[in-house]
């Protein structure tokens, strides 16, 4: 092949790749935006498949709080354009069901500041700057103040709840799964008895709209509901560990069964949460 023949074949495969763009570009749908529900006046919740997100709206920014998945950006941004052209400027990341390394789910690249409690092993190699905490903190933006106070380890040693204390909207995370059994990471220091510790005050939060990890939006009451079911599970598996019993044995005796019309609609089965309770005993 001469010299000539070369370029004038690169020349046409330029041409080609050119003439096809548009055509590639058309067929790159935009993202179809999540669920997207006022609160109050500026605070948003956000469905996503990894669980609930509150943003915070203002002229000068959005602060997101909330369990973070690449997957769920691009939808969450399309929901957040429905309701504010501002720039997301701070997103809080809560824990999953894990502290295993925490990527930035595309966060970095959309010119946001990213947050976690100083437990979370955030891992992503095009980050280049991060906050983090190890009590509390908060983030003052338009005269707004999200709270952010780390908690007993109940559901991760992350566990933190975040406070949009002007508009009485309190984020629990996953320590707090409406209709559903929490998953408590025994093996990386929480407990059952955390659990009940975390949960406990926010009994009595009356006149707040309490955001779960998972699950509807809920009021003091259904916090006061959970915690007597973490309760009354703790209980009977106690009773059934000092009786010497082995996990199986206690596994068979459905010591949830009370509650299971109630809390086994979510992710962790009855049984996955018993046996994190017996472990967390015997620890």
């Amino acid at each position: 092949m001469t010299y000539s023949s070369a370029r004038a074949r690169v020349a046409l495969s330029l041409l080609a790749a050119l003439a096809l763009a548009p055509a590639a570009c058309a067929q790159q749908k935009p993202a179809t935006a999540l669920p997207i529900t006022v609160l109050t006046p500026g605070v948003y919740l956000i469905v996503t498949p990894a669980g609930n997100l509150v943003a915070q709206t203002g002229p000068s920014g959005i602060v997101l709080v909330g369990a973070q998945s690449g997957a769920a950006t691009p939808g969450v941004v399309a929901a957040l354009r429905t309701v504010s052209a501002a720039a997301v400027r701070y997103v809080l990341f809560a824990p999953f069901d894990s502290l295993a390394g925490q990527d930035d789910a595309g966060w970095n690249d959309r010119g946001a500041t990213l947050v976690s409690h100083e437990r979370m092993r955030m891992k992503a190699k095009n980050v280049t700057s991060a906050l983090g905490f190890s009590e509390v903190l908060q983030i003052y933006l338009d005269g707004e103040s999200v709270h952010a106070v780390h908690q007993p380890p109940g559901h991760t040693r992350a566990d933190f709840i975040a406070h949009f204390e002007t508009k009485n909207v309190l984020y629990m995370g996953n320590a707090f799964v409406a209709h559903g059994y929490p998953h408590i990471e025994v093996h990386d220091g929480a407990s059952i008895d955390s659990l009940i510790k975390e949960i406990t005050p926010f009994a009595d939060f009356e006149r707040v709209q309490i955001v779960p990890g998972r699950g509807p939006v809920s009021t003091a009451k259904d916090v006061g509901d959970y915690r007597d079911m973490l309760a009354g599970v703790r209980a009977r598996v106690s009773t059934l560990v000092s009786q010497g019993k082995s996990l199986a044995d206690v596994i068979a005796a459905k010591p949830t069964a009370s509650w299971d019309a109630t809390y086994a609609r979510g992710g962790v089965a009855p049984d996955k949460f018993v046996e994190s309770v017996y472990l967390s005993l015997k620890h």
